[in-house]
């Protein structure tokens, strides 16, 4: 219970952190053009409910921190809801040209997608690792199995973009959602039992290790019928049948557990396990498989040791499950393995690369973003796509364990999305202010009072059923 506790509590600090940085971004944009347009601003909030922190600036503007981070605002002198004097109307927000309102909206969903940019251009700055997308098992019946893609395969390139990491291939996939077409990949395979030998080398023997090709650039076209359309639960790259290559961890014993079977039977640290009453067993998952359906049975184990090939015979230890089941142990613990420095690129860019490089991350997250928008809306893509908080909080949660590039990546994505969605044309968002100022500019005139009041109901309406939505498929997905 006590994990559990400290897992949710984890999960909501991290939640509300993210939540907090994103919406006081978003509300520093409209907040900082307000002042640049030199319109008064009465109150900066973040949060609503009790404020737990609060100042009055030498400006007047009141700053407050409510006690619930999840939304903000920026509340600007207006002569249709304050009493504003004639010296005043100036800097009074109604008051100001069509071209400064639509800068103070605009500001905050764009400074959203700035905001992106400059974390996506601090990861690639930070030069973080990035694994090479090499193709493991192919799932039967799956797009790739009737492509007949093999196992061992490096994804050189997606529809003739090139891939760097798994990353790269799921993003390109995800350009087809919706789609009945043809997705193109680029394959060369690779000496897979070299690739094993590089990860089963020591760390300090590990001399510039390469990647082994074993033919030249393949194509491979896998044909694909509504992309996506009724999936909210899997990756792309699974749905396509694929999976990660990992190395093979071979039975070498790194531990012998004091009193337990193996110590008994005389093997030792560094042994490698070949054989389990003579039938071979060179996947570590192979070999707990065969021990747990050997309870209390005596075995012969054929190991080697510094080049010489021995037997010895173990009575395996029992150990009873919840279930009432009996499991067989031995007591050693295997000696993991680590990526080969084949497989890993660190990226090496310049401050101008990786800003140039975040901003194309940016506008690529933007393009996929408003393509699944689209494809909702025309109902080529399931709704049950759209996440809500509980969601959020999970991925969130996930990113921040996973390490702060993680969670800075995390970060840029959610300020894309909010950028985006705050653009859109739908009356209480800001994409629906900015619509009716286009109206303006273009008539002449500002659209009525009456009107505006009506499309914030419709908007409020149609914002609040897809919260719900939202809601809904986190609750469904428990």
């Amino acid at each position: 219970m006590q994990l559990l506790v400290d897992s949710l509590l984890f999960t909501i600090l991290v939640t509300l952190l993210a939540l907090a940085i994103l919406i006081a971004v978003h509300e520093a944009g409209h907040f900082l053009v307000a002042r640049w347009c030199k319109v008064k601003v009465l109150r900066f909030a973040i949060g609503f409910g009790k404020p737990v922190w609060r100042r009055v600036g030498s400006d007047g503007t009141e700053y407050v921190l409510g006690s619930i981070p999840l939304g903000g605002y920026v509340r600007m002198l207006d002569s249709r809801n304050d009493a504003v004097t004639e010296q005043e109307r100036r800097v009074a927000f109604d008051q100001q040209s069509v071209y400064k309102r639509i800068a103070i909206v605009a500001a905050g969903p764009l400074i959203n997608l700035l905001f992106a940019a400059l974390l996506y251009a601090g990861v690639q700055y930070m030069g973080i690792p990035q694994l090479l997308p090499v193709i493991g098992d192919v799932k039967q019946g799956s797009p790739a199995a009737a492509a007949q893609i093999p196992a061992g395969q490096l994804i050189q390139a997606v529809d003739g973009v090139r891939t760097h990491s798994w990353q790269d291939v799921n993003v390109q996939l995800l350009r087809h959602m919706g789609e009945t077409s043809a997705i193109q990949l680029q394959l060369q395979a690779l000496d897979m039992p070299a690739l094993q030998a590089q990860a089963e080398q020591e760390s300090g023997q590990r001399d510039a290790q390469q990647l082994v090709f074993k033919s030249t650039l393949q194509r491979y076209s896998l044909p694909v019928q509504n992309w996506l359309a009724e999936v909210s639960d899997k990756s792309p790259v699974k749905q396509l049948g694929l999976t990660v290559w990992r190395p093979q961890l071979p039975v070498k014993l790194a531990r012998i557990i004091d009193g337990g079977a193996a110590q008994q039977g005389g093997l030792q640290a560094g042994d490698v396990i070949t054989h389990v009453n003579n039938e071979p067993v060179d996947k570590y998952a192979v070999f707990v498989s065969r021990v747990r359906q050997m309870p209390g049975q005596s075995v012969q184990l054929t190991y080697a040791r510094q080049g010489e090939v021995l037997q010895t015979q173990v009575r395996l230890q029992s150990k009873q499950l919840a279930d009432g089941s009996l499991i067989g142990l031995i007591g050693v613990e295997i000696a993991s393995l680590s990526w080969p420095d084949s497989l890993i690129v660190i990226p090496d860019l310049s401050l101008w690369q990786a800003l140039q490089g975040g901003v194309a991350q940016v506008g690529s997250m933007i393009s996929l973003t408003a393509n699944a928008i689209k494809r909702m809306l025309l109902g080529e893509v399931s709704i049950e796509h759209l996440s809500g908080p509980i969601s959020i909080a999970q991925v969130a949660s996930d990113s921040a364990a996973m390490g702060m590039a993680s969670f800075i990546t995390f970060l840029a994505y959610i300020s894309v999305s909010l950028g985006v969605l705050n653009l859109l044309p739908v009356p209480m968002l800001d994409g629906g202010h900015l619509l009716y100022y286009l109206i303006e500019v273009v008539t002449g005139k500002p659209v009525s009072d009456g009107v505006q009041q009506l499309g914030m109901r419709i908007g409020m309406a149609l914002v609040m059923g897809i919260m719900l939505v939202a809601l809904f498929n986190d609750i469904v997905r428990l």
